[in-house]
């Protein structure tokens, strides 16, 4: 306020007046001035700190100025105070920017140079004055904004930045300088590309004025190459309504949008992140650990330790064994156990999906790779799985002329898209399953012998349900108390039923058994399971129990074992095969679900076996 007040005097100076300014409680905050006015004021005890209210002075300039919210200028003996008659007071009030009068600025002087040009020249300085205030907070609230924008802006997890049309940067987070190797200090003010190379996309979206929408860029920085998600979005100025819209609507008329962009906003996510979105919203966890596996058979204790051993290393680990035994508990323990625990854990069964499709599925593909293929491409289960585990099950039914990818990604832990050319790092660890001999499957020229020997690093032989039949109590326990808290009811089994169970072959091993007790429990109207409940293969007679221990000397046992152990293995597969085929009334497909493999698989085996004509005559 002084220096407008100073400004204002400069126009009156000579003409024996002093300007004042009062609060709104009319105290006298402030004068400047002629000095023989000011003493004379002073003698009327008017001075810096003084009210001048209408209760204390009578009606004056400044009072009424205050109470109307107005200009008014009043002259002699127009004043109630007869020592004020000498004088003239013009005064205008100050408001703030809600309209509240804050203060009042006048003007006070000789009765005899009193001119109605004084309350002008007072109110447009108390115009200009309440201009500036208003200036002034809506600058402050400006500020208080764009600080709040740049806090806002740096919590964000995304790199964002701000460019303006010339592709200068304006702002940009902290985010967006870690993901490209920046420092915002120093790329403020300067073009974009002048600190980074651009992608072609990109540079043509910033040339052309065009948007982008989670497009798959790939920057090179001084950290090496980055791959980000990128959306821009250009930005033009805001045009008011003016009321011509509808006009021009009705009249048909086309109105042509201004091309040029004013400035962009460029959002840019990590591929990692998304990844681990991605991974948390599907699914692409392990959720078992070594405590879900049940058993204290010394053969399932061994490949225990062997798992324990593989999960503190890098290498990789072919799981072995028959179909049911529990192969993805492993993989899923070995990784939940390793230093990979919170990355990903992607699963692939290569028996179930069709060749065309193992390729694009394992390395993904660029968009436009093939017919139907998306635009922007897609990544395979090698990028999801980066950082984690890759868990290949039925690794055996791969088709021979896809093992050669599959040996190469691993060996140079590297991908390429199918129809790309980018070559993309992969930070995969891999767990391979198989129910078949790979050494045999190998040595018939069925399963690459190098790709073989890349995988058995590591292998861990997990033992058949048959081969640790002390073991089938506990789970036989166990999925009871699963079952119980689904059903709410408290079930139970004979000793009878139990050793009808002990007896049994168990070909599906632990998953046939987990399946028909859940079977059983739905069904059966009591809580007790009894031998009646049991299927008919495993009702057994009590008076002829079975010996579950080999009586033959141990030479003789081992020599017997050995000539017939792979007769015995087959016709335990045919005989579980013949059996589920009866259980599902000849549908492969319900088959296929009680063994608990692919339909393709449970066809090969049917050929394989020759069971196709005996299934044709059933």
């Amino acid at each position: 306020v002084r220096p407008a007040m100073e400004d204002l005097y400069q126009f009156a100076e000579g003409s024996e007046c002093v300007i004042i300014f009062a609060d709104a409680d009319l105290r006298l905050i402030d004068m400047v001035g002629d000095q023989t006015v000011q003493e004379e004021l002073e003698r009327l005890g008017l001075r810096i700190g003084t009210c001048w209210s209408e209760e204390r002075l009578g009606a004056n300039a400044l009072a009424l100025a205050l109470q109307e919210s107005f200009p008014i200028q009043l002259e002699g003996a127009m004043h109630y105070l007869a020592a004020l008659h000498t004088l003239y007071t013009s005064a205008a009030p100050i408001h703030d920017l809600l309209g509240q009068a804050v203060g009042v600025l006048a003007a006070i002087g000789r009765h005899e140079h009193a001119h109605p040009h004084t309350l002008s020249m007072i109110t447009a300085a108390a115009q200009a004055i309440s201009n500036q205030l208003q200036m002034q907070v809506w600058l402050g609230n400006a500020n208080d904004l764009l600080s709040e924008l740049k806090t806002i802006l740096q919590t964000f997890p995304e790199g964002i930045l701000l460019l303006r049309r010339d592709g200068v940067v304006s702002q940009m987070n902290t985010p967006v300088g870690t993901m490209l190797g920046l420092t915002p200090a120093r790329v403020t003010g300067r073009r974009l590309r002048d600190v980074l190379p651009l992608p072609t996309v990109l540079a043509q979206a910033l040339t052309t004025h065009q948007s982008l929408s989670d497009e798959e860029l790939v920057f090179d920085t001084v950290h090496g190459r980055v791959t980000c998600l990128c959306t821009l979005k250009p930005l033009t100025s805001y045009r008011p309504e003016t009321g011509l819209e509808g006009i021009v609507n009705s009249a048909g008329l086309a109105v042509s949008e201004p091309d040029a962009a004013d400035g962009f906003v460029m959002i840019l996510r990590s591929i990692e992140r998304v990844q681990k979105l991605v991974h948390r919203m599907t699914g692409a966890r392990a959720r078992l650990t070594f405590a879900n596996v049940i058993g204290e058979s010394p053969a399932l204790k061994e490949a225990l330790r062997l798992a324990r051993l593989a999960a503190n290393s890098i290498s990789t680990v072919l799981l072995q064994g028959e179909t049911g035994t529990g192969k993805e508990i492993f993989a899923q323990s070995i990784h939940n156990s390793s230093a990979r625990s919170d990355g990903p854990f992607v699963a692939i069964n290569c028996a179930a999906i069709p060749r065309e499709l193992i390729n694009t599925e394992l390395f993904g593909y660029e968009g436009g790779a093939f017919t139907g293929a998306d635009r922007q491409g897609r990544p395979g289960k090698f990028e999801q799985a980066h950082g984690g585990t890759l868990f290949l099950d039925e690794i055996g039914d791969m088709p021979l002329d896809l093992q050669t990818s599959l040996l190469r990604a691993i060996e140079t832990r590297t991908i390429v898209r199918i129809g790309g050319h980018r070559i993309i790092p992969s930070d995969v660890r891999i767990i391979a399953a198989t129910h078949i001999d790979l050494r045999e499957e190998a040595r018939r020229g069925n399963f690459r012998s190098d790709l073989y020997y890349r995988l058995h690093v590591l292998a861990i032989k997990i033992p058949a349900l048959r081969e640790r039949p002390d073991d089938l109590p506990l789970l036989v326990q166990h999925f009871l108390l699963r079952q119980s808290r689904v059903l709410g009811r408290t079930f139970t089994i004979t000793p009878e039923a139990l050793a009808g169970l002990r007896q049994y072959a168990w070909p599906g091993n632990v998953r046939e058994l987990e399946n028909m007790l859940e079977r059983i429990t739905y069904l059966m109207p009591n809580n007790t399971i009894t031998v009646n409940d049991l299927p008919i293969d495993m009702q057994q007679p009590l008076d002829h129990p079975v010996q579950l221990e080999e009586t033959e000397p141990p030479s003789t046992a081992i020599a017997s074992k050995n000539g017939a152990l792979k007769e015995q293995s087959v016709n335990a597969e045919v005989q579980a095969i013949i059996t589920a085929l009866h259980a599902g009334d000849g549908h492969a497909a319900r088959a296929a679900a009680l063994l608990g493999i692919s339909r393709t698989t449970l066809w090969r085996k049917i050929v394989k076996y020759g069971l196709i004509e005996d299934r044709h005559k059933s």
